[in-house]
Formats: structure tokens, C-alpha cells, sequence
């Protein structure tokens, strides 16, 4: 089987490891020949392509994961640049698998041209899944819709398979967010009050652990350099190491690190992956309602909160206190997700199966 993968390329860390474990997926459970990759956030699903391209040259297209549903501003509503007359033109099934919800509280949602593509695609759909971060709640209140569920891809990425760390050392590892800060801190005294607030707990951290601070787009850069000025056993990694070819070098670091302080979803999924503790800084639903989902909300705190710095240092005494217990529980997390997630899969084959036999 040929298979085109359509997701999100060329802008963050989190979507390259999520693709990772797309591919790890796809491979343990389809007869694959090659996988090939196109940017969802580029490549035009025009008439030619899909004629030539992929009708041609494929046997399967699967779309995400990722926060794909997002983007109002985007023609269709969520990240598929693909006319809504043009889907049913597809002659190969297609999946869209484990994609994310990821329209801030703040923003209006999916907007009608969305929800109308979004319908469209789940009816022309080999199989159509969203990730297991609440997604589907969110996701059903817009559309009023049912639809799969199933573990974020990201979980995956250790199939198999262990990743180098150079780092010898006991580390911590903290991966913040600043792309949108509107909508991840509002007015921009919050952001600063955020900075001076984390500032104090990674001084703390630092005096047990080296710190080091994880961009996963560029915009993050900034924000990781401003909390970790002046403090010594902290440094912020050299993004452009890993963006976007070498993301596999940066999966060690979440393998190997004591835990995670996580201000992104996949921030949170790739350590979890690995049995590494996470605390979840929340800015987004899909960050409290994943921990959530897996049974950990107590190690979670809001960015928002007015007593950051003191709620945090509580979830860190926690963590370091149930080390043993936590590290446990998420083995027991991940059994189950990858049953789950073979599950899922199984029912993917059926269904592309079914669906190649109609065409």
C-alpha cells in the first residue's frame, strides 16, 4: 500500500513528532510499501493534484493528527485546503485521523463555511477520528455530531523504537508557548506577571536540576530566553537543531528527562509516551482536559492562576513525592492507550478495506 500523509509540516516540533507516530502506527498495522508526506498547511488539493497526484500515484490518503480544526480565517474553516465540491473527487479512501479541536475559549469557533466542510468530509470518509483532549466534546457542541475517538498519534512515537540524549546529567525539561499570547495570556502585563511568576520556580528548580527550556516554534524562542536569563543550570536549546529535519534528535530529551513542565499538547503527549512525568501548564481546554482524560488533573495548573508560582511549586512537590507512583500510573496510561489505539486502527483497516472494495 502507498500512502500519502497529510499533515502539518514546517512550523512546529510537536506536529513532526505526532507524524512520527502516524507512520509508526500505519506501519504496525497496514501493509506498507512507502509513505509519503504533504503540508496540509500548503499543499492545495486542487483538481490537478488530486487527479495526478493523488489518485494516481496512491492507494490511501490519511489527513493529521494535529489541531487541524482551527483557523477561521483559513477558506474552509480547519486546515484542509480542498474545495468542498472537490472531496468527493478523491477515488482512493481517505482517513482523517486523531485530529484536535484547537479553537481557543476565546475565539468564535467553527464557522459555518467549517462546520458545512467539516460535514462533508466525515460523509466522503474512509474514517474519521478526533484526539483523545476533549476534542470531541468541543467538537460535538459546534457540529452537534458523533464521531471516533482516539489516542493522539504522539503517543506512539516509541514504537519500537529509543531516541539519544546527550545530556548526562539529571534535567528538567520546560516547554512554554507563545505563538497567539492574546489568547494563551490575554493582556500582555499577564504575560509578564507569568514570566516573573515562572521565573521564581525554575530558580528553585535549577538549584536540583539543570533546566532546560524547550521551544517548539519559533515564536517560543523569546518567551524560553526571557524566563531563563540570569539563572544559573538553565539554558534554552538551540532550536534550529532540531526544526524540522532533525526533530527526532529532540525526542531523547523528553525520554530522558526527570519531567516536564509542559505549556503545549504535545508538550504534555511526548513525555507521557516515554513514562515521563508531566505538569501540564494550561492555556488551552485541550491541556486540562488530556490530563483529564488520563486520570492525572492533579498534576495541571492554569497559567491564569493568580498564585502561579505557589500552585506550581504544590503540583512539583507532589510529582517529586509520588515519583514512583506517577511513573506507574502512566505505564498502566499507555497499555491502555495502545490498546485503544490498535483498536482504532483495526476498525481504520476495516473501513479502508470496505471503502477501497466500493470504488
Amino acid at each position: 500500500m502507498k500512502i500519502l500523509h497529510a499533515y502539518c509540516l514546517n512550523h512546529n516540533l510537536g506536529d513532526y513528532a505526532l507524524g512520527v507516530g502516524v507512520k509508526n502506527l500505519l506501519r504496525s498495522y497496514l501493509s506498507v510499501d512507502l509513505i509519503a508526506e504533504t503540508n496540509l498547511q500548503g499543499q492545495v488539493f486542487n483538481e490537478y493534484y488530486i487527479d495526478n497526484v493523488v489518485n494516481k500515484k496512491f492507494d490511501l490518503l490519511v489527513i493529521g493528527g494535529g489541531g487541524i480544526i482551527h483557523g477561521a480565517h483559513w477558506p474552509n474553516g480547519w486546515f484542509w485546503l480542498i474545495n468542498e465540491e472537490l472531496i468527493g473527487k478523491i477515488k482512493i479512501p481517505f482517513v482523517v485521523y486523531g485530529a484536535g479541536y484547537n479553537y481557543f475559549e476565546d475565539e468564535a469557533g467553527i464557522p459555518e463555511v467549517g462546520k458545512q466542510h467539516l460535514r462533508t468530509t466525515m460523509e466522503k470518509a474512509a474514517f474519521f477520528s478526533l484526539r483523545n483532549d476533549e476534542s470531541i466534546q468541543r467538537f460535538k457542541e459546534q457540529l452537534g455530531l458523533e464521531v471516533n475517538e482516539v489516542p493522539d498519534p504522539g503517543f506512539h512515537i516509541n514504537l519500537g523504537r529509543s531516541y539519544f540524549c546527550p545530556e548526562k546529567d539529571p534535567f528538567v525539561l520546560v516547554q512554554l508557548a507563545n505563538d497567539k499570547p492574546e489568547f494563551r495570556f490575554g493582556e500582555s502585563a499577564k504575560q509578564d506577571e507569568f514570566v516573573s511568576e515562572l521565573r521564581t520556580v525554575i530558580s528553585g528548580l535549577a538549584k536540583r536540576y539543570k533546566v532546560i527550556l524547550a521551544p517548539h516554534v519559533f515564536e517560543d524562542i523569546e518567551l524560553s530566553n526571557r524566563v531563563a536569563e540570569g539563572i544559573p543550570n538553565s539554558e534554552v536549546w538551540k532550536f534550529s537543531d532540531f526544526a524540522f529535519d532533525h526533530v527526532e534528535d529532540c525526542l531523547g530529551y523528553y525520554e530522558n528527562a526527570q519531567f516536564v513542565l509542559a505549556m503545549r499538547g504535545h508538550g504534555q503527549i511526548v513525555p507521557i509516551a516515554f513514562n515521563t512525568p508531566v505538569i501540564a501548564l494550561e492555556n488551552h481546554p485541550k491541556h486540562g482536559g488530556l490530563m483529564r482524560k488520563l486520570g492525572l488533573a492533579e498534576y495541571s495548573v492554569p497559567v491564569s492562576s493568580d498564585n502561579l508560582s505557589g500552585e506550581l511549586s504544590q503540583r512539583l512537590e507532589l510529582l517529586e513525592r509520588t515519583y514512583s507512583a506517577y511513573v506507574d500510573k502512566l505505564r498502566k496510561v499507555n497499555d491502555e492507550l495502545g490498546v485503544w489505539s490498535e483498536s482504532s486502527m483495526v476498525s481504520l483497516k476495516q473501513a479502508v478495506t470496505s471503502a477501497d472494495n466500493n470504488i
